[in-house]
């Protein structure tokens, strides 16, 4: 009966182990990002248009539907825009749970350590996609040529952080 009882202690001893040694290496919540601004750019191929939405903490967007003039660079991040005549602008609001919902999925994609610059690995006829979230501790840019189409994990993450925004602006393209 002694043998029994020891086989017994240890077997349960173990199942604690194995539970408490699970538990430490279960995912512990992240912290969520204190997003200030989000800023999410399509340059839209074959259309020569480039949309860009800047989605604010107190929910407001503002949306801009330009076409460039041919060779002249913006900086659209950075506010740089063509004359007024070569873009719309609309602004509207979306619902906090929209605004939750992208920043907990910003949070759970890590975007802040995603790859700033995605490169195509082969020929596809896509747009181009960048986000830029600005944060209470600092900015992070992302995107590139078909940011996100790949099956990879880095892609899957930018993918997850790219629906998240067109699910909070209501875009429908996720």
């Amino acid at each position: 009966m002694d043998k029994f009882k020891k086989i017994l202690v240890t077997v349960l001893a173990a199942v604690l182990c194995v539970f408490a040694f699970a538990g430490c290496t279960g995912q512990s919540p992240k912290e969520p990002l204190d997003v200030k601004k989000v800023s999410y750019l399509i340059y839209c191929g074959d259309i020569q248009e480039v949309r860009m939405y800047v989605i604010t903490s107190d929910l407001k967007v503002t949306q801009y539907i330009i076409w460039p003039e041919d060779g002249t660079d913006y900086d659209y991040f950075a506010g740089e825009l063509p004359t007024p005549d070569k873009y719309d602008k609309t602004e509207y609001e979306i619902t906090k749970e929209n605004w939750d919902s992208m920043v907990n999925t910003l949070t759970e994609s890590d975007f802040m350590t995603l790859l700033e610059e995605f490169t195509p690995d082969d020929s596809m006829d896509a747009s181009t996609y960048y986000i830029k979230v600005e944060t209470a501790d600092g900015v992070h840019q992302s995107g590139g040529y078909n940011a996100g189409g790949h099956m990879d994990p880095e892609s899957r993450r930018y993918s997850s952080a790219r629906q998240a925004v067109e699910r909070a602006l209501n875009l429908g393209v996720y």
